[in-house]
């Protein structure tokens, strides 16, 4: 049954209205252009429609409760979870939004707990304080703008997840940068709604991963149930990989016991070292995307694809790419290729590099891209492993003004929004590093080692272990505050973590 033979159009837009939801007025008023662009059905749109009006009936019904609130706190949001049988996350999800649509002020206090020589200091979380602005909301600028704001800010992630769910495909990510065809863009801000440089609230992003409601800080490398050091046993995956081969184990895996129908990752272009978005559909295809590439890769805008529709994928992607389906997860429109996301595979990333900026490197080393057979990043260089044997290698200090700018901004190391995360760091040469995030990711690690497809040791029997990760995240992390600092200082957009 359509949604029109209960609600007339006319009657939603009134309610848009009402609820001064510009981005519900929007995407009713493109509803034509929408179906005409092929991406979603009718009843797609009606579902993603009306789940974003519940969303905004919502997310307005705390704004009325907190502003009724003279002093609002923790208690204040149990109180309204309670009254409206939601969970406390969701609640919380709902208070960021308002806190970015700067219809509140949130303040978190936290108690400080000294260390010692064993345990680091510690903060521990108090209370909110949560202050209701009394303003007319359609007096406010609607936040939903396009993500052109994001482009033109130059801290775009190049994620793809913006292109990937754009309701009339007006948004294309080329070279880790995006481009938005204004002409096509019906102004909907679905884009920006799900942006992960727009606004991410960093701890519902662990809360939701560790499923809890407990407000916490998190460690340097984020929550993790278990951590190890593994590598594949597969011999076809060894022979190419960039380390121990487990993303790629995951995926094969994930295959051949038909848990998944597609994958998306990265594979090599016909441009060597400049890699493109691939929609793997089978097990024989995962060697051509093995090795690390430090170009960005745009795979998360293969999710428009119709051939996704009802299908269960897996995603391999780079820390803002986990971090964009996490929070699509926890903003929870209805997208249907977002739904049908069975898991997270994160991959370790300090940093990418445009492929000009790869070019340059290699200028600097005095070696053709082309005769380039493997790239690294190891112990604080740059290495490249030419087809004649020759292993090259630069400081990463002397080549990170080249680094996409977007990735100074970036708090992230280890992919804490994945399902389970893989890298190198901490593990010895050849070797992965394996932090297991969720159930879900701990299933799939248990399922390799009882395939024998790995070879598997806890974190802590291999040197050098989780000391030199945990480093090496927070150095990241107070590198990210620091750009971030720098860039508010000068009036710069930033994101809203």
């Amino acid at each position: 049954m359509s949604f029109e033979e209960n609600y007339s159009w006319e009657f939603l837009k009134n309610v848009a209205d009402a609820l001064d939801s510009y981005i519900i007025r929007a995407l009713i008023d493109a509803k034509q252009d929408i179906l005409n662009a092929g991406i979603y059905d009718e009843l797609q749109y009606e579902t993603i429609l009306f789940t974003m009006l519940d969303e905004e009936k919502l997310k307005y019904s705390l704004y009325n409760f907190l502003k009724n609130n003279s002093k609002s706190n923790l208690k204040t949001l149990i109180k309204y979870s309670e009254d409206t049988s939601i969970e406390l996350n969701k609640t919380l999800s709902l208070l960021e939004l308002l806190k970015n649509e700067k219809l509140v002020i949130l303040e978190d206090f936290y108690d400080k707990v000294e260390g010692d020589e064993n345990n680091p200091e510690k903060l521990i979380f108090r209370d909110f304080s949560i202050t209701s602005n009394d303003v007319e909301i359609s007096k406010l600028k609607p936040i939903y703008e396009p993500v052109k704001v994001i482009f033109d800010s130059k801290i775009c992630s190049g994620c793809g997840l913006c292109a990937g769910i754009c309701p009339v495909n007006c948004l294309h990510i080329y070279n880790g940068f995006g481009k938005i065809d204004e002409d096509k863009c019906i102004r909907c801000g679905l884009c920006y709604f799900i942006c992960p440089r727009t606004y991410l609230p960093e701890k519902l992003l662990n809360m939701t991963q560790e499923c809890t409601s407990d407000i916490k800080e998190y460690s340097k490398i984020g929550h993790f149930l278990e951590a190890y050091s593994a590598r594949t046993k597969i011999k076809e995956i060894l022979d190419v990989c960039q380390d121990g081969g487990i993303s790629s184990t995951c995926l094969h895996y994930l295959f051949d016991n038909n848990e998944i129908d597609f994958a998306l990752g990265a594979k090599m272009s016909n441009t060597l070292w400049r890699p493109e978005p691939i929609l793997l559909k089978s097990k024989e295809e995962i060697i051509s995307t093995a090795g690390t590439k430090y170009v960005n890769n745009p795979n998360l805008q293969l999710l428009n694809q119709n051939e996704l529709t009802n299908k269960k994928i897996a995603v391999v992607g780079v820390p803002c790419q986990m971090q964009a389906l996490l929070k699509s997860k926890i903003y929870n429109i209805e997208f249907p290729s977002l739904n049908n996301i069975e898991y997270r595979i994160g991959i370790f990333c300090m940093e990418s590099f445009s492929y000009e900026s790869l070019l340059k490197i290699c200028e600097k080393l005095n070696v053709d891209i082309k005769n380039a057979k493997k790239m690294d990043i190891n112990k604080g260089k740059f290495f490249v492993y030419t087809n004649k044997g020759d292993e090259l290698n630069i400081p990463i200090k002397e080549i990170s003004h080249l680094a996409r700018e977007d990735c100074e901004i970036c708090y992230d190391l280890t992919s804490e929004s994945a399902d389970i995360s893989i890298g190198s760091i901490g593990s010895p040469s050849g070797w992965n590093t394996v932090l297991i995030r969720t159930d879900k990711g701990k299933k799939l690690y248990n399922e390799l080692n009882n395939n024998n497809l790995i070879e598997s040791k806890p974190i802590g029997e291999v040197k050098p272990g989780l000391p030199l990760l945990q480093k090496i995240a927070g150095s990241k992390k107070s590198k990210s505050k620091k750009h971030i600092k720098s860039k508010m200082e000068e009036n710069k957009r930033v994101p809203n973590y």
